[in-house]
């Protein structure tokens, strides 16, 4: 039997036409192709060619069965070539039996279907698509055994699904204009940004979920971009909302990270408040919990508020349950913070309704160096306990030297440092006993009739000093705006 090229369709047996035999010839073309995504890649067709001597549609199959077949692919026309099933003698018998392998007709003599089939569809040896990887993995029908891999290795695919992706600081999509907005449930975007279209990692499986979410909390050096958690804060209002609901969102890192009841619920909110104080409920840690950088910026009167200013009867302004300085307590990760003073070059003026005093006495003598040293003096002194402290956007250098040398003070008044406390707290078996019962982190001072008074100033002062008038020895209009 001899074999044609043909480029056209003439040359198919339509399919209602076709032996079974056909059938058999592509289930093993496919079991070729899905030996590999790189075979899987070439799209091989089969049908069964026109010819005068193919067998009739009902013949059976024998060891002298002999077919026309086409393989083609859209890149090129048809192959035609004879195939037959293989078969072999049995001893001691005259019959020769089927092997369910398919031989070809190539030159002279026959050879295995995968021969043939690799000397006409080359591999190209170029990266497969995750298209193609994908359906060749539904074709193959095999299950890969992620358990058991090493965790090492784990990782390593992790960090190639997170690579290139972006992850310094947050990015917020614009919420949608008119009047229908849709109530989506606000998740954490500081962490699916890092993963992009691979967020779904965080549902595969706890394993997979506590290796993802700690190279997004911690970050990594193989991945580029990839600081850890870092939240970024333009204004009071976006930082009060990226602290309220990462405050809500658990980690789920370890087991039995959730409350389940009374009792593992005032754990957890005692982690929540005072992480610093109870290192050994991390299992409870939230999302804020693994805050690694912050950067700030805010408006003079925000941070009035954020420092909790006393000057000048400041105190008597502040807002009940408000988001301070004190935050920072609820981040025992936190390594590096950047807080970006006001702009002193903007347009200075007191906005209406405001929660505070007037700040700005009218151009020229609006003073901002002052505003600045209420700001920097305070954090100076309540932020020292923390590490990679940075504040930018000084009236000028001399207010920026001024600043480090209060912070390094502050520093070197501390009397205990995290090193200090964290090794008394392991000394003492996590912590002493108090001969009564106290609040964390609240402030506590008796009244002459015993009673205690938690209000942070007993009487408000009041005098003239806001809003405060420039009298530097150069009014500052004219160090920020030199004729």
């Amino acid at each position: 039997m001899g074999f044609l090229f043909n480029f056209g369709n003439d040359w198919q047996t339509p399919p209602g036409r076709q032996h079974r035999f056909i059938d058999s010839i592509r289930a093993a073309v496919l079991e070729y192709r899905i030996q590999s995504a790189s075979h899987f890649c070439i799209p091989i067709e089969i049908s069964q060619a026109i010819h005068s001597e193919n067998p009739d549609r009902l013949a059976d199959i024998t060891p002298d069965f002999l077919i026309s077949v086409g393989f083609y692919h859209f890149g090129r026309g048809p192959v035609i070539r004879v195939c037959r099933p293989t078969s072999r003698k049995r001893p001691r018998r005259t019959l020769r039996v089927l092997t369910g392998d398919i031989e070809v007709l190539e030159g002279s003599c026959f050879v295995p279907l995968a021969s043939f089939l690799d000397a006409h569809f080359h591999l190209f040896g170029l990266p497969v698509g995750p298209d193609v990887m994908f359906k060749w993995w539904n074709k193959n029908g095999k299950v890969f055994n992620w358990a058991g891999l090493p965790t090492e290795l784990k990782e390593r695919v992790v960090h190639f699904c997170m690579e290139g992706r972006p992850g310094n600081f947050t990015f917020f999509p614009p919420r949608p204009r008119g009047k229908y907005r849709p109530r989506t449930k606000k998740r954490a975007p500081e962490i699916t940004n890092q993963l992009g279209e691979w967020s779904s990692l965080l549902h595969v499986s706890h394993q997979v979920r506590a290796i993802t979410l700690r190279l997004c909390l911690i970050g990594s050096s193989h991945v580029a971009g990839s600081n850890g958690l870092c939240i970024e804060a333009h204004t009071s209002c976006a930082l009060k909302d990226s602290i309220r609901r990462l405050r809500k969102l658990y980690q789920m890192i370890e087991p039995n990270a959730v409350p389940v009841d009374d009792k593992t619920l005032a754990l957890a909110k005692t982690y929540k408040q005072y992480p610093r104080i109870y290192p050994h409920l991390h299992q409870y840690a939230t999302v804020l919990h693994g805050i690694r950088k912050m950067s700030i910026q805010m408006d003079f009167l925000s941070y009035l508020h954020f420092f909790k200013i006393t000057t000048a009867g400041f105190a008597q302004y502040w807002k009940p349950r408000d988001v301070d300085y004190e935050v920072f307590e609820q981040l025992p990760h936190l390594n590096e913070l950047v807080l970006h003073l006001p702009d002193a070059r903007a347009r200075l003026e007191d906005k209406f309704p405001r929660s505070g005093p007037r700040l700005f006495y009218g151009d020229p003598f609006n003073c901002p160096r002052i505003l600045h040293r209420l700001i920097y003096e305070q954090a100076a002194d309540v932020l020292a306990p923390y590490k990679g402290v940075t504040m930018k956007g000084f009236v000028d250098d001399s207010e920026e030297s001024r600043f480090m040398a209060l912070r390094r003070t502050a520093i070197e008044a501390l009397r205990f440092t995290d090193e200090d406390l964290e090794e008394l707290y392991r000394e003492d078996g996590g912590g002493i006993e108090l001969e009564e019962s106290v609040v964390p982190g609240v402030k506590i001072g008796e009244r002459g009739d015993g009673s205690v008074d938690t209000e942070p100033w007993a009487e408000v002062v009041q005098h003239g000093f806001w809003p405060p008038k420039c009298r530097c020895e150069v009014l500052c209009r004219r160090v920020l705006f030199p004729v």
